[in-house]
């Protein structure tokens, strides 16, 4: 049973019968919550999946760690400190990779999309523009709610179904489904069946799906359709190699592994977050199928080319650190 939306007891039986979104013990409690629950309170359609994204929204900034600013850090873009600043990039420096969000969201309105070697499309709402990394944490919530609230009531088509499926896809990762599969919902009549955006949507929704079956299910199913481009069959294989391993089929994920680093490598270039990323994978399932020198060999490639790329800081490069610390430990 739901909670109630005032007191937070289990067992509320009372629903509202305007928007049927919130739950109450009884009337005392429906009272009470009145002066707040009135001002989302609604039966138009559009208006319900504003406001169940935008609180779902809250409950994911709510959730992430809070960032430790410096005394002394200062905003990369406006140059100065105070509050509000944030950092969650892989930039390098006690205090670079600070900023404020407003400083953010004003640089990708006005450039949204950056090229990058000659050919790669940089997205300033979820990548850094300086150290080209995906944003993390509490940077990559607010920046996802900011670009839902700047297009959801003036969408154009392109905008409606972009900023849909990717704020779907923010939801869905961050354990917020009932909200995810509204937008996908309303993002997805935008496209056609085969439409390379929609089905990267639908390969990062199946690869968040906390059931590895269901999620393997899913990611095999699409597979028939993930031909062209080759970063989007690319895309596909690395996950298809992920949820392989986790159900320990190793030499099957193994295959998808070395198919997502030779298309990475070739679109994205061989230094490449998702190429690295692919590299990390093949080690350690090179690992798992009892070849461990040769996993060895491929992490210490991957771990030197991740601390000089990104820094020895970064959490990527830590996290391949730590793998193959323990690959080692428990060869001793």
């Amino acid at each position: 049973m739901p909670k109630c939306d005032w007191c937070r007891a289990e067992n509320a039986n009372l629903r509202c019968s305007k928007c049927q979104a919130c739950w109450f013990c009884d009337k005392k409690c429906a009272k009470r919550a009145w002066r707040t629950h009135k001002l989302y309170c609604t039966d138009d359609p559009v208006r319900k999946r504003h406001i169940a994204v935008e609180m779902a929204f809250e409950r994911i900034v709510a959730r992430k760690p809070r960032t430790e600013v410096p005394d002394d850090a200062v905003c990369y873009i406006c140059l100065d400190g105070g509050d509000g600043l944030l950092r969650g990039c892989a930039c390098r420096g006690p205090s670079a990779g600070f900023a404020h969000v407003d400083c953010l969201v004003e640089m990708a309105k006005r450039d949204p999309w950056i090229l990058v070697e000659g050919r790669n499309m940089l997205n300033r709402w979820t990548m850094c523009g300086t150290c080209r990394q995906p944003f993390a944490g509490e940077v990559e919530a607010e920046m996802a709610r900011r670009r839902w609230r700047l297009h959801r009531d003036d969408l154009t088509p392109f905008e409606k179904r972009h900023v849909c499926l990717s704020a779907s896809v923010t939801l869905k990762w961050n354990d917020e489904p009932d909200a995810s599969d509204l937008l996908y919902q309303a993002g997805k009549p935008c496209y056609a069946r085969d439409d390379a955006v929609l089905l990267m949507a639908e390969i990062e929704r199946a690869e968040a799906d906390t059931n590895a079956d269901a999620a393997l299910e899913r990611l095999t199913a699409l597979g028939a359709r993930c031909r062209h481009p080759p970063l989007l069959r690319g895309l596909h294989a690395h996950r298809m190699a992920r949820r392989l391993g986790l159900l320990g089929r190793f030499q099957d994920a193994l295959h998808f592994a070395a198919e997502s680093i030779a298309i990475s490598a070739a679109e994205t270039g061989p230094e490449s977050n998702v190429t690295l990323e692919g590299m990390v994978i093949y080690g350690l399932l090179l690992d798992d199928l009892g070849r461990v020198d040769e996993g060895i060999a491929m992490l210490t490639n991957v771990l030197a080319t991740q601390t000089r790329v990104l820094g020895a800081d970064s959490p990527r490069t830590r996290s391949t650190r730590a793998s193959l610390d323990r690959i080692i430990s428990r060869l001793r």
